[in-house]
């Protein structure tokens, strides 16, 4: 995760916790809230390739911030619920990139205005409609940070027209590269330090995001064309991560690659 520190993640749960108790009933329906910075709402993706899709669009009132699946130095990712679906064989919440947004000092992953998630889906019966449901779980923040949810359902036929908007939204999910392809892209050194490492991409990038391991810390920087990787939060007993970071360049053509640190 791309970060210096991390503040403990059950500090913004206490503080969301307490707006929550401070705030009006979830309603029906998409807009949680009354007078809330969000709403949520399912449309039909239609056939898209070769696959059925919906698309979960969330649309953000001012300058609120929804967000990525990691959100960063605080907020929280959010968590998509399919149990409840009908004729619903597999379903995959598929992210568009996000932006770096400052919020207060800390760093954060995610939307404004609105963001529409692919769902990518599969029917059990492919003759037969998708009776989806999802039930959203999300945070918004503004001057506070509200956690949200809403119980969405939108029955789907076995074919429909590619929506443009579901369209749009799935050609800003970075690519996945892998293997040879990976290593093609990104060339990782030591820096000239001996502890940070220089990442060289074979394409332009707006931003580099970086996931690490559990437990680890990891803050990317611009350093020309290319960028530096720093490890800035580790355990005791370990500098480096044992397993892959996943990395995201993003920019007019994002991808999404893993590779590891020695």
């Amino acid at each position: 995760m791309d970060a210096q520190r991390k503040p403990p993640a059950i500090l913004f749960v206490l503080i969301i916790c307490a707006v929550a108790l401070l705030a009006p009933a979830p309603q029906a329906g998409a807009l949680e809230w009354p007078g809330s910075a969000a709403e949520a709402q399912l449309i039909d993706g239609g056939v898209i390739g070769d696959a059925r899709y919906a698309g979960l669009r969330i649309r953000l009132r001012g300058d609120a911030l929804t967000y990525w699946r990691d959100p960063g130095e605080a907020g929280v990712a959010p968590m998509f619920d399919f149990a409840a679906s009908k004729n619903l064989g597999e379903a995959e919440a598929l992210f568009p990139q996000p932006m770096r947004y400052d919020e207060g000092g800390a760093q954060a992953f995610g939307y404004k205005r609105e963001v529409i998630f692919p769902l990518r889906l599969s029917a059990k019966d492919p003759n037969k409609p998708i009776a989806l449901d999802v039930a959203l779980d999300y945070s918004v923040c503004d001057k506070l940070c509200y956690p949200l949810h809403a119980s969405l359902s939108l029955k789907l036929p076995p074919r429909a027209e590619a929506s443009p908007e579901v369209a749009a939204a799935l050609a800003q999910v970075p690519r996945k590269l892998e293997g040879e392809e990976a290593g093609a892209f990104a060339t990782l050194s030591r820096a000239p330090d001996n502890k940070r490492w220089l990442l060289r991409l074979a394409a332009p990038a707006r931003d580099l995001l970086v996931e690490s391991p559990a437990g680890f810390f990891v803050e990317s920087r611009r350093d020309g064309d290319n960028f530096v990787l720093d490890v800035t939060g580790h355990p005791a007993d370990r500098t480096v991560p044992r397993g892959p970071l996943r990395l995201t360049a993003t920019g007019d053509n994002p991808v999404e690659f893993s590779l590891s640190l020695k």
